[in-house]
């Protein structure tokens, strides 16, 4: 092999590590999340209240920053307000609201605690968002509550998740 034929092929070797370096490395991540979700009626105004999720379990598979293994499920809960949709039908689980979530992602390099602002959207089935996760998410039985002689007040939560995690230099 000749000296050019030898610096060719070490460029090609060493050229994807340098390519992007970790800095702006992206992660991602399939994640389920369950738990139990509870509604909080106002008592003055029932087209509001507040919500909350925990106990629930975050359980992704991926990677967090591109290089990071997720190694293990995590706690993840969240309480905010939401205001009832007027629908024609009640106003039974057709919801917008917003809040916070709190998780825990544990991973090959730390164990990392995410609190990040939340908006949801539920109107049978919901969609919910964060700087991190993208979700679409559906309230099962068992219920406390049954939209005809009370409101929902208690269900279990459970979500299909995106997780995207972008460094910036």
């Amino acid at each position: 092999m000749t000296r050019r034929q030898l610096l060719l092929a070490l460029v090609l070797v060493l050229w994807p590590i340098n390519a992007a370096p970790p800095a702006q490395a992206a992660g991602l991540a399939a994640c389920t999340i369950t738990g139990t979700i509870r509604f909080f009626p106002s008592s003055d105004n029932r087209m509001q209240g507040a919500w909350s999720v925990e106990p629930a379990v975050i359980d992704c598979r991926g990677l967090f920053r591109g290089w990071e293994r997720i190694l293990r499920p995590g706690s993840f809960s969240g309480s905010g307000t939401y205001a009832a949709l007027p629908t024609g039908t009640g106003t039974c689980l057709h919801h917008v609201g917003s809040g916070t979530v709190d998780y825990w992602i544990f991973t090959s390099e730390a164990d990392v605690h995410l609190k990040e602002p939340q908006s949801f959207v539920l109107a049978g089935t919901g969609t919910f968002s964060t700087p991190s996760l993208r979700a679409t998410f559906q309230l099962t039985p068992p219920t406390d509550g049954d939209c005809v002689t009370k409101p929902v007040t208690r269900a279990l939560f459970i979500a299909q998740a995106t997780l995207v995690r972008r460094l910036t230099p």
